[in-house]
């Protein structure tokens, strides 16, 4: 009788004890708090969690359990309310656009916008069900006339389909050790763009997801990216030049390119060309390029400062 009325009183400490953890819990404490705890921090809170072990283990030891397990739920609520408030407030932020969801078939700034870069426009836009996402449909929906983009002599504009998680980390640089193994031009070390729109939402689309695809698009100078000479990257459009990507398109494709090989493409700071067609592991021998097909492979770091200074405007689909 007596052990089960100390289990009782034990075990209401112990829900005293959560509930005192769960009141701070719904406080509003920073996300900031995390990134100022230091090792120090996390050493006593261990140290007071051993104590508490052994104050239920050893009922001889100096401290009682009752003591042990609210200094172990003061370390706790030290340590863990922070990163739990973090993690809900994320939670509770989700929704169907990372920026501004209260604000659909507007322009807007986005945050990252401003400083040492260029700004970036940013537009949510939601698919009206039944309506195909077709050339024109699509063009106007985004309404990216309204930036008075130019696509002359003396710009070109690219579209990259991504998700809506990697279009912020995009816009906050691109990275090219993130691109994918045994791809057309590249094998973990290049950055994909085309120039068409639609094209670049379907792929998204397809991979993440409807609600989950956004489109980047760069305005980028033509001399900055292709030289005055026009000798900057590798063209391999044209069908003189079929023999070449079929041999390149290979390599990469086998996801083992040589050293020596990878040595007579450093030179250049991107890679032009048509897209290998659908059931690509059937063209692994023989690769085949998909009809009228465009795509330019950014791999080098100078052409990916060129890029990040050129990304004007961000798509966001759901």
């Amino acid at each position: 009788m007596p052990g089960q009325i100390k289990v009782c009183i034990f075990g209401s400490l112990y829900s005293s004890c959560l509930m005192d953890v769960m009141d701070l819990y719904a406080e509003k404490i920073s996300c900031s708090l995390i990134s100022e705890l230091s090792a120090s921090d996390f050493l006593q809170a261990e140290e007071l969690y051993i104590s508490f072990l052994g104050s239920l283990l050893y009922p001889k030891v100096e401290k009682t359990a009752e003591v042990a397990l609210r200094e172990l739920c003061s370390a706790l609520t030290f340590l863990f309310v922070p990163v739990l408030r973090c993690m809900t407030d994320k939670s509770f932020s989700c929704g169907r656009f990372p920026q501004k969801e209260s604000i659909v078939y507007q322009w807007f700034d986005h945050p990252c916008s401003g400083g040492t870069r260029n700004p970036v426009k940013a537009i949510n836009v939601e698919k009206e069900v039944g309506a195909p996402w077709n050339g024109n449909n699509l063009f106007n929906t985004v309404k990216l006339c309204e930036l008075k983009l130019r696509d002359d002599d003396i710009f070109e504009i690219f579209y990259h389909g991504t998700s809506h998680e990697s279009a912020e980390d995009i816009i906050d640089g691109i990275d090219l050790r993130k691109g994918g193994k045994g791809m057309d031009f590249s094998s973990g070390d290049g950055f994909y763009v085309s120039k068409d729109l639609c094209l670049a939402r379907e792929w998204a689309a397809h991979r993440f997801g409807e609600n989950n695809s956004a489109v980047l698009v760069f305005q980028v100078r033509k001399v900055e990216l292709r030289g005055d000479s026009n000798d900057n990257g590798l063209d391999l459009t044209g069908i003189d030049r079929k023999g070449k990507w079929k041999e390149l398109v290979k390599i990469f494709l086998s996801k083992k390119p040589s050293k020596r090989f990878l040595k007579t493409i450093k030179g250049y700071d991107f890679i032009e060309g048509p897209m290998v067609a659908k059931g690509r592991d059937e063209f692994l021998i023989f690769p085949k390029s998909k009809n009228d097909s465009y795509q330019l492979c950014v791999r080098t770091d100078n052409c990916v400062s060129l890029f990040d200074r050129s990304l004007c405007a961000v798509i966001y689909f759901a």
